[in-house]
């Protein structure tokens, strides 16, 4: 009797139970396809504007059950017939070709486009991205500050693809060289003058329509440029009048206000607060009186320096403006006529007249004659307009004069007006023969021959 074990039994049961279930059964799997996929497509290089669409080819022929596969770089983008990527700009168009619309720099690169068979199959495009400029100033700001004498470089960059060219112009008006626009990216402003303050612009273009400006305000700082209105206030006593000065000055200057006879009188000499565009400064005399006619200053300081405008508050007459013609109407006489402001009644003038030494290349001129003559009345105070007139005798025909005029009222005698030529005829010349003394050569010339075709003619014509 053979005896059997325990663990023999167990071991024995197992191996039957096994040989009747059969081996186990596995999934049947396609075959692999005999005929491969192929690219028709070949790779290419792309240049597509920032904002277009841009479509990237990928055609394939025998593709059967294999996935295309789009991916930039590393990324994955598509699969098969599904876009992976979270962008929303691409899309799958015609088949397998890739469309990525409103372009963006950062697509600028490498798409690879796949299939994964027993070996892996792939194409690949290479997009570049076009772009338009942007400007960077140096500094940053935008503010440049100089002082007035040194010498100063604007300066500039710009990206961009195709790399922008760069040029420089003036916000308003010419560039201090004289020149509309500076090609490069910088421009240097030589010994800097205040008036070469303001905007400038450096602008950029790369050729596709669109250009970028870069803007810097340049500050010039400068002592303190003082003008006045005039030099020589002409007023009377019981009127009023303005000081004008016009003050320059960066940073801007503090104003004072000066007399040389005595210290202003705050109750009649009023100082303008309201300052014109930062430069128009007044000074305001309520009512003249007789104490007030002075030396006035306007003085301007500021961290760089100072200056002085002088205004000189005179009761004398304005110079005199002679009004007559410079040709006179006679050969041994000449019509003087002539106006003067003055807030003070004229008491009398002063006429000095000369024959001048144009006469002949060797005469010298005559000494002066003066004349002194009264005035013919007396003008209302609020008018302040005076004329008069006189006839001069006695003088040389066909003769060329110098003459000036001065006027005289109760605050003394004026400044001599400006010299004023005057001539005289011929003995038996006619006033409408004489041809301008400050008529050319040609013009003479011209009359010269007009009078000779005129003698020539006279007789047809009888």
């Amino acid at each position: 009797m053979v005896r059997v074990s325990k663990w023999s039994a167990v071991i024995v049961a197992a191996l039957l139970t096994s040989a009747e279930a059969g081996e186990p059964e596995y999934e049947d799997y396609p075959d692999v396809p005999d005929v491969q996929p192929v690219f028709i497509t070949k790779p290419d290089s792309f240049r597509v504007k920032q904002g277009d669409t841009l479509i990237l080819p990928c055609e394939i022929k025998d593709l059967g059950p294999y996935p295309a596969v789009w991916r930039k770089g590393k990324r994955v983008i598509s699969a098969g017939k599904t876009i992976t990527a979270i962008d929303r700009r691409f899309r799958l168009v015609s088949g397998h070709d890739l469309q990525i619309e409103r372009v963006k720099v950062k697509d600028t690169g490498t798409f690879t486009c796949s299939v994964s068979t027993e070996t892996m199959m792939e194409i690949t495009h290479t997009v570049d991205v076009l772009y338009g400029p942007s400007v960077l100033t140096i500094p940053e700001s935008g503010l440049v500050v100089a002082q007035q004498g040194t010498d100063e470089t604007l300066e500039c960059s710009a990206k961009g693809k195709p790399p922008p060219k760069l040029l420089w112009r003036k916000q308003s008006g010419r560039l201090p060289s004289g020149e509309e626009v500076y090609p490069g990216p910088r421009y240097t402003l030589t010994q800097v003058t205040r008036q070469m303050a303001g905007v400038y612009e450096c602008v950029a273009d790369n050729t596709l329509g669109m250009t970028a400006i870069g803007r810097i305000s340049l500050q010039v700082q400068y002592p303190p440029e003082v003008e006045v209105e005039r030099s020589t206030v002409y007023t009377g006593e019981g009127y009023g009048v303005k000081l004008i000065c016009f003050v320059y000055a960066d940073p801007p200057a503090e104003v004072l206000w000066s007399r040389e006879g005595s210290s202003l009188d705050p109750t009649r000499h009023v100082i303008s607060e309201d300052v014109v565009m930062g430069t128009r400064h007044m000074l305001t005399i309520r009512s003249v009186k007789k104490d007030d006619f002075d030396t006035y200053t306007c003085e301007a300081a500021n961290s760089l320096g100072s200056m002085k405008g002088r205004m000189i508050v005179t009761g004398v007459a304005d110079r005199v403006r002679i009004t007559s013609p410079p040709i006179g109407s006679a050969p041994e006489a000449f019509e003087l006529s002539w106006e003067v402001e003055s807030y003070s009644p004229i008491r009398e003038y002063k006429v000095a007249y000369r024959r001048g030494k144009y006469n002949s290349s060797v005469e010298a001129a005559s000494p002066w004659k003066e004349v002194i003559v009264p005035t013919t009345g007396t003008e209302p105070v609020n008018d302040i307009q005076h004329h008069q007139k006189i006839t001069l005798r006695r003088l040389q025909p066909a003769a060329l004069y110098d003459l000036y005029i001065q006027a005289s009222n109760r605050h003394g005698w004026n400044a001599v007006s400006d010299m004023f030529h005057f001539s005289t005829l011929s003995k038996g010349e006619a006033l409408e023969s004489r041809i301008d003394s400050r008529s050319g050569a040609e013009d003479r010339r011209l009359h010269l021959v007009l009078v000779l075709l005129a003698l020539v003619c006279w007789p047809a014509l009888f």
